[in-house]
């Protein structure tokens, strides 16, 4: 046999060496073999980036949310809610942290009062749309806005000195008194020289309307969808106070105004949400009752 291969060992390895050759060329052809991975999800820093007040249009869809915490609640389960409104029930948007995750997130009271940027998929739960986090690298504090290098760059603040009915207002912008009437909003009208009886609920929306704006420091923010004046002559302005509160929203999701479907606005589908909202919680002028 060793005389075999010693006589022949030109020809076997000449076999060899072409087998080796073919078996490269075969390999080289054969597709790469499939490798499994997880879907990659969205980064933080790539995922759609909306105000949490947006949430309910933007339902399965993975995003970053942003809002300001107003408090952290804990059920009896373990569960914890970090809410962005005073009542959770009306507010347009939530976060949950089941209890088999609470452990992750050692301490959740110190999120209160903080503007987070939630990133998540935005679910559904019993019509309301929520984030549900099992991560802490879904939370994110942003840094606090650069402070503006020149007081022009701030907007002014101007005095409310009178509250006309729930949706109309003058303001003192300093050279004079101009009339502002809110955009998106209507609330039922008080008695005037061309209404000579209150409408129902108008009272009581003029009456809150002046508990939340008489005398208050506030900023006036135009619409680019709307004019800058009506036929009345009224400035059209959203209406914030220092604190960020849209007065324009708030009317609406306390039930003291209706969103005004006849003129296109920034907000009009935010708005809509809010009296839906309003309806079901038959909150103001959905209840049926007279303050």
């Amino acid at each position: 046999m060793k005389n075999f291969f010693y006589k022949n060992k030109v020809h076997i390895t000449i076999i060899v060496a072409a087998f080796l050759i073919a078996a490269s060329i075969w390999l080289s052809k054969r597709p790469a073999p499939l490798q499994l991975s997880k879907t990659a999800l969205p980064s933080q820093d790539s995922a759609k980036r909306i105000d949490y007040t947006e949430a309910p249009n933007h339902v399965g869809e993975y995003a970053c949310v942003s809002g300001k915490i107003d408090h952290v609640y804990t059920s009896k389960k373990g569960t914890i809610f970090l809410n962005f409104c005073p009542d959770y029930k009306t507010c347009p948007f939530g976060i949950v942290i089941f209890g088999s995750d609470a452990s992750k997130f050692p301490n959740p009271k110190q999120y209160e009062g903080q503007t987070l940027e939630i990133t998540g998929l935005i679910k559904s739960y019993q019509g309301r749309p929520e984030i549900v986090l099992n991560a802490p690298d879904q939370i994110k504090i942003p840094p606090p806005p650069k402070p503006p290098s020149s007081a022009k760059e701030a907007p002014p603040v101007y005095t409310v000195v009178e509250v006309i009915d729930g949706d109309t207002i003058k303001v003192d912008i300093g050279e004079k008194i101009v009339t502002v009437r809110l955009i998106g909003i209507d609330t039922p009208e008080v008695a005037n020289p061309h209404n000579p009886q209150n409408d129902y609920f108008g009272p009581e929306a003029a009456q809150y309307t002046k508990h939340l704006l008489e005398n208050q420091l506030v900023y006036l923010i135009p619409d680019p969808m709307q004019s800058n004046r009506d036929k009345y002559d009224r400035l059209l302005r959203y209406v914030f106070l220092e604190d960020g509160t849209l007065i324009n929203a708030k009317l609406i999701a306390d039930g003291f105004a209706y969103n005004y479907i006849y003129e296109p606005f920034q907000f009009m589908k935010q708005f809509d949400y809010l009296e839906k909202q309003a309806k079901e919680k038959q909150l103001g002028l959905w209840s049926g009752k007279k303050n």
